[in-house]
């Protein structure tokens, strides 16, 4: 239900992803999610949990009824073996048949239905944070793909900030070619740089629709008209969890119910029973015809050979429990490897960031240097080209190492255990 109503909420905000203009990461999240078809799988799960239990009640409530038949050929019969004067003992046929109706009542079971109640819930609760396990990892690839489209729209923003600069230049140099203050070999010049700057842009725009589109596929929804990105902020420290530490809590706890329902195997079962039948004999053996009868009572079990398998059954849970802790203690020494490797590249590229600034003032006076002795004819068009396209370059590699910090950042939040998108 919080689900539901925080996508009204967003579509309230929002409209329609088609008619955004602007689609932020966490909203990528919470719609990946909801997208994902492994999602509809806990749905699936709760009912199946649901069915078990109402299976267990009914076994537990209702009496079980089996009809059961036999036809038998005996090689002999049971005798009196006394003769009586004027006494017709009669004897019993060697071929004995008999139809029954079975019904039992369950009125003590030491709390084994209600353990396998609990038993089946837990497994199923175990089932759907799996699949929690695997929807958090599309927050990996999401990242990917997300941080590519800002990438390449920072390559395409800055390109085409040149390519305008460019072709401002080329209507200066046509002027200055008609009056043959510069040769058509400048003009050739700067007509191949304008044709790669052009093809450079087209080569993004196609990488940049195909991670789009993959984008697309995970959200669920169109992103073409889509203008842009939001940049996310930097991450803070959060307080969430992996899902992967969850599941191995629910393991043991499912185990945990699990032995308390081997203790239930040790106790006496009391139940009601009751027979109609029809056949021959009946139960009176005296008579050999075919005859109704009934019997009822009451029996007592107790299954004393579950003693001998106790500690079998303790010792295979105490491996069952010392593998999950094994599991778990792999995925926390891994999880604290990626992090790390994530700190080493968040290290690397803050050392990076500090020079960037400092090379892209160098670079602008340069260019702004080499701009005025374009002007004044000093240098060649091919020497300003060379200056302008270095400081493209430059304010590129800013904005990569920018993004690149982001996205080590926000992966390195992910992998420590981000906070949902989604309200659960």
């Amino acid at each position: 239900m919080d689900r539901i109503r925080f996508f009204l909420l967003l579509l309230l905000l929002r409209g329609p992803v088609g008619w955004a203009q602007t689609l932020t990461l966490d909203e990528c999240y919470a719609l990946a999610k909801a997208n994902y078809p492994l999602v509809r799988q806990k749905a699936l799960n709760d009912q199946q949990a649901a069915n078990a239990v109402a299976r267990l009640n009914h076994q537990r409530l209702l009496p079980q009824l089996a009809v059961n038949g036999q036809a038998t050929y005996q090689s002999e019969v049971t005798t009196l073996p006394i003769e009586l004067p004027g006494v017709e003992i009669p004897t019993l046929s060697k071929d004995q048949y008999r139809l029954t109706l079975d019904a039992t009542q369950t009125l003590f079971d030491a709390g084994a239905t209600r353990r396998q109640q609990e038993w089946e819930q837990q497994k199923y609760r175990t089932e759907n944070q799996r699949v929690e396990v695997e929807l958090y990892r599309l927050r990996s690839h999401i990242n990917q793909l997300y941080f590519g489209v800002l990438l390449s729209d920072e390559n395409i923003r800055l390109r085409e900030a040149l390519q305008a600069d460019l072709q401002q230049r080329r209507e200066a140099l046509v002027a200055l070619q008609r009056n043959g203050a510069a040769t058509l070999q400048d003009l050739d010049k700067l007509d191949a740089e304008l044709l790669n700057l052009d093809q450079q842009l087209k080569e993004l725009a196609l990488n940049r629709g195909a991670m789009l589109t993959q984008l697309s596929e995970l959200v669920g929804q169109s992103l073409e008209e889509v203008t842009r990105l939001e940049t996310p902020t930097a991450p803070t420290q959060g307080s969430g969890s992996r899902p992967e530490l969850g599941l191995y809590a629910q393991q043991r706890t499912q185990l945990e119910v699990q032995r308390q329902l081997l203790d239930t195997q040790l106790a006496p079962r009391l139940s009601l029973f009751g027979q109609a039948g029809y056949g021959r004999p009946t139960l009176n053996f005296l008579r050999n015809d075919f005859h109704g009868y009934y019997q009822v009572g009451a029996r007592l079990n107790w299954n004393l050979s579950n003693f001998y398998y106790r500690r079998r059954d303790l010792e295979g849970l105490r491996l069952q429990q010392e593998s999950v802790r094994v599991q778990e203690e792999v995925f926390q020494k891994n999880q604290r490897l990626e992090l790390v490797q994530q700190q080493a590249q968040i290290d690397r590229y803050q050392t990076l960031l500090e020079t960037d600034s400092a090379l892209v003032v160098l670079r602008q006076r340069v260019r702004e240097t080499a701009d005025v002795q374009l002007k004044n004819g000093i240098i060649r068009f091919a020497d300003y080209f060379t200056e302008a396209n270095a400081l493209t370059q430059a304010q590129l590699q800013q904005q990569l190492h920018r993004l690149q910090l982001l996205q080590a950042q926000i992966e390195s939040q992910t992998i420590a255990g981000a906070t949902a998108a989604v309200p659960e």
